[in-house]
């Protein structure tokens, strides 16, 4: 098996090579990056099964960042910041991040937090790779392929969607006429990740899902909230 490759973003050079030395002895690859912009075209042009990315960068914030990448991929974000504040935490997974460590950090506390994040995302794509759905999926309206991760409407326009929202969308299809509860659709698409059922990281994504998928965003008919709850679902549909 491969080794797990990981980015590091961080202006700190110190701490991107002790990083670096670590890593590399638990026998991870390793790529750094000193700046915002450095860091997002190495993302683009490599692939990477984690990133550890640094809230205060030079250029560029490291949660608007973060932002950018899930816009483009799911794959595994940790922030890492001197801020230990819980709202700092917060805003960092609304923004899409998996998790998030303070600094200063023990290396056996970051090395639990990676493999509890990539455990996770692995869980998923595992899931993902045995599910029964792969082909076309028929969602009010919407034409869901499942194997390209692609998405018309009944009109056949392209509907693009990142790809946090297209899992929702699956999921959403999935649970056709269910009224769902808020913290199990956290728990089921982020984990155990108690941060997130105080964030609004998954109402940001709804709140995005709908303005793309629904006839009238303000008075959706396909997620439905449901106060105190969660979310109704639509049935079916063609």
């Amino acid at each position: 098996m491969s080794n797990k490759t990981v980015l590091i973003v961080d202006d700190d050079k110190e701490i991107c090579e002790l990083l670096n030395m670590f890593l590399t002895l638990e026998k991870y690859d390793v790529v750094s990056a000193n700046t915002g912009m450095e860091g997002l075209e190495k993302f683009r042009s490599s692939k990477f099964d984690l990133i550890l990315l640094d809230i205060s960068l030079p250029d560029i914030n490291g949660q608007q960042l973060c932002k950018l990448i899930r816009q483009e991929s799911d794959v595994p974000v940790i922030m890492v910041s001197a801020n230990d504040s819980v709202s700092d935490k917060v805003i960092c997974l609304e923004y899409g991040a998996d998790d998030y460590i303070s600094k200063p950090f023990e290396n056996m506390e970051l090395m639990a937090r990676i493999k509890a994040v990539l455990r996770r995302a692995e869980k998923h794509i595992t899931a993902t790779e045995n599910s029964d759905d792969f082909g076309i999926i028929n969602f009010q309206g919407l034409k869901i392929d499942y194997s390209k991760r692609h998405v018309t409407a009944s009109d056949d326009t392209i509907i693009n969607l990142t790809p946090k929202e297209f899992e929702l969308l699956i999921y959403f299809a999935k649970h056709a006429g269910e009224t769902l509860n808020r913290d199990t659709i956290i728990e089921d698409l982020w984990g155990k990740n108690t941060l997130y059922r105080w964030s609004r990281s998954l109402d940001v994504h709804i709140q995005n899902l709908r303005q793309k998928i629904e006839k009238n965003p303000k008075n959706p008919s396909i997620i439905q909230t449901v106060s105190g709850i969660g979310y109704k679902i639509a049935k079916q549909g063609n």
